[in-house]
């Protein structure tokens, strides 16, 4: 690993880049970090999620290491992450989206917002009866570490029942007696989660009772409006800051109606009813040396040179400007002078110009000189002979469906050597690609994952999110595949479109209009893909008797090709009792790889049928 350290993010295979951020994870949550929360967060995760999108340590909880020598507790509910936000407009769109929930249920009552401070410890969950406290792990199994509460770890809040917290120790504590010693509280403290051979100074910190497994519902804060909430925003966070003894990470805020935070659920990341507000960091003012100019599927996105400057623990030398628009309006350009910042793990973001110049705008695509067109604020390229449009759409794609390798470099080599398309690449032989100058090694692989592509089951709504087009990404998708099946898509009308909620009249002619030119690749993909119907038009769901699960209990486990939590989605929506665990009435097992003995063997011993995730798909498809 101290190779892989050692070498640049850009020269890192995907494959190199996930066993580096794995081993990260691993260091950092066993309390033995080997690079700062900073270069973490900054540095490392946002090329992950350039690069990987769908990694697991950006899709799911982060897990905590597991020590083995303890036991293993699966939890009753999954303890998840807490969606991120650094900008007042994100809270708004949380805000918006619980109201949007209420309307939904009929509710009249005006939503309350709970405001509490986001304490930075380590997250766990107490078992009242028996006295048992257990780590977030992976969200669905934790470890075992009541040996701290056996040593001396106090309990704020009520210890009569169930409850989940968080393990932190009191930050007057930290800074008098341990600073000096360890780099951060959390790490103080993941150090003694994960060990039970205690060092001297965990052991007196128990003994000193200065450190707490805060209950959630035990902190004190306030429930207010969403109004009242959006005017005084940092007021509230800062309050929540200064009034926690523990060290913060933002501030957690989340609706306290128990029917919206049911009905608004969660994925397998977090839940959609609550969001951390993050504090934007440091600010600089930099100047520009020039500006890039990159050709994309549909825009030509501006890109800033700036002076190299250190910003929140990360070396800035590019920043984007969104569009041209953008450079119109702040006057960007070489040598203005700008004021950024960057936080979490958001890219560099403009905050607005100290000195604008007159902007230089491209009045031809930088890659095949025709003249560009203007689209509302961006400027775009409309040759589809473009190779740059043509990377960009091929390099989307295979991003979308979940296939690995096919990185711009890569997809760049294939455009250069003929295979311009989608539908030029999935036929490909180890031969061609050979014959486009990659190696023996990388031509296996890159067939390899076209042919995982091929057999793999794909829902169809990210197959048509995979084409590209503007407006219609996964959850327009999902939309439009209620209504029509993939395979007929083209039939749809923009006035058929435009009667879904959530469609405007041009959005819905530009989508249909753009579905009409890509009808032979929609085609082609549907006759070459292993197509998944996750949506049974609406016609198909008007009786409950055509439910495809109706009346059956279903349970899932064990690692899917498709998102766990769509899945459950899906089959309720089809009918189904998605259970979380094998019981007498359960009608199918429903299993990915790596499924542990113990469910299984329960599902025999009761006579569930099992069945593969294809065998499922088979099933709802029916």
């Amino acid at each position: 690993m101290q190779n892989l350290m050692k070498t640049p993010t850009h020269l890192l295979t995907d494959e190199q880049l996930s066993q580096l951020m794995t081993y990260f994870n691993e260091q950092y949550r066993s309390g033995s970090p080997v690079v700062s929360d900073v270069t973490f967060d900054l540095i490392y995760m946002p090329v992950l999620k350039s690069r990987l999108p769908h990694h697991p340590l950006i899709t799911k909880v982060q897990p905590e290491a597991v020590n083995v020598i303890n036991d293993r507790y699966q939890h009753k509910t999954p303890m998840l992450s807490t969606l991120k936000a650094y900008e007042h407009d994100e809270i708004q769109s949380f805000v918006d989206r619980c109201q949007q929930a209420a309307n939904e249920l009929g509710m009249t009552e005006e939503l309350l917002y709970r405001v509490s401070p986001k304490l930075d410890g380590l997250a766990a969950s107490y078992i009242a009866a028996d006295e048992k406290i257990y780590t977030r792990g992976d969200g669905k199994y934790g470890n075992d570490i009541t040996h701290l509460y056996h040593n001396g770890l106090k309990l704020v809040g009520d210890s009569n029942s169930n409850n989940i917290g968080e393990i932190t120790v009191l930050q007057s504590y930290f800074e008098e007696k341990l600073k000096g010693s360890f780099a951060h509280p959390r790490n103080f403290v993941a150090g003694l989660a994960n060990s039970d051979n205690l060092n001297d100074a965990g052991k007196q910190a128990l003994t000193d009772n200065a450190i707490h497994l805060v209950f959630f519902n035990a902190i004190n804060c306030p429930h207010i409006s969403a109004a009242e909430l959006l005017t005084n925003l940092e007021s509230y966070c800062e309050q929540a800051k200064q009034h926690s003894p523990y060290l913060t990470d933002g501030t957690v805020i989340e609706v306290v109606n128990g029917t919206v935070k049911k009905h608004m659920g969660n994925n397998e990341h977090h839940h959609h009813w609550q969001i951390a507000k993050k504090s934007v960091g440091e600010v600089a003012d930099v100047r520009i040396k020039g500006i890039e100019w990159n050709v994309g599927r549909n825009k030509i996105t501006p890109v800033l040179l700036i002076e190299p400057t250190r910003l929140s623990g990360a070396m800035i030398q590019r920043v984007t400007a969104h569009h041209a628009g953008n450079v119109n309006n702040l006057g960007l350009g070489e040598g203005a002078l700008i004021s950024i910042t960057r936080s979490g793990e958001i890219i560099p973001k403009i905050l607005g110009s100290i000195e604008a110049v007159k902007p230089s705008i491209p009045t031809h695509c930088p890659c095949c000189s025709l003249p560009v067109h203007w689209v509302n604020d961006a400027i775009t390229c409309v040759n589809n002979d473009c190779s740059e449009r043509q990377v960009s759409a091929i390099e989307y794609h295979f991003s979308v469906i979940g296939v690995d390798l096919f990185g711009r470099q890569t997809v760049r080599k294939l455009v250069e050597n003929g295979y311009s398309s989608v539908e030029s690449i999935y036929p490909l032989s180890t031969v061609d690609l050979l014959g486009c100058g990659f190696g023996v090694g990388q031509s296996e692989n890159l067939f390899t994952e076209i042919q995982k592509a091929k057999t793999t089951p794909i829902n169809d709504y990210l197959i048509l999110a995979s084409l590209g087009i503007h407006s219609l990404g996964r959850g327009s998708s999902k939309k439009m595949l209620k209504h029509v099946s993939l395979s007929t898509i083209t039939t749809m009308t923009a006035d058929q479109l435009q009667a879904i909620d959530g469609f405007g009249e041009l959005t819905a002619k530009n989508i249909t209009t753009a579905i009409e030119t890509k009808a032979e690749q929609i085609s082609f993909l549907c006759n070459t893909l292993n197509l998944v119907n996750s949506m049974k038009p609406m016609s198909v769901l008007n009786e409950e008797d055509n439910l495809p699960l109706s009346g059956l209990y279903i349970t899932f486990t064990g690692k899917m090709e498709q998102n766990r939590s769509d899945m459950c989605s899906e089959a309720e929506r089809f009918g189904a009792v998605v259970q979380s665990s094998v019981g007498r009435n359960t009608t199918y097992l429903v299993i990915g790889s790596n499924v542990g003995a113990t469910k299984l063997n329960a599902a025999k011993a009761k006579g569930v049928i099992i069945i593969t995730e294809a065998e499922y798909n088979n099933l709802i498809a029916a």
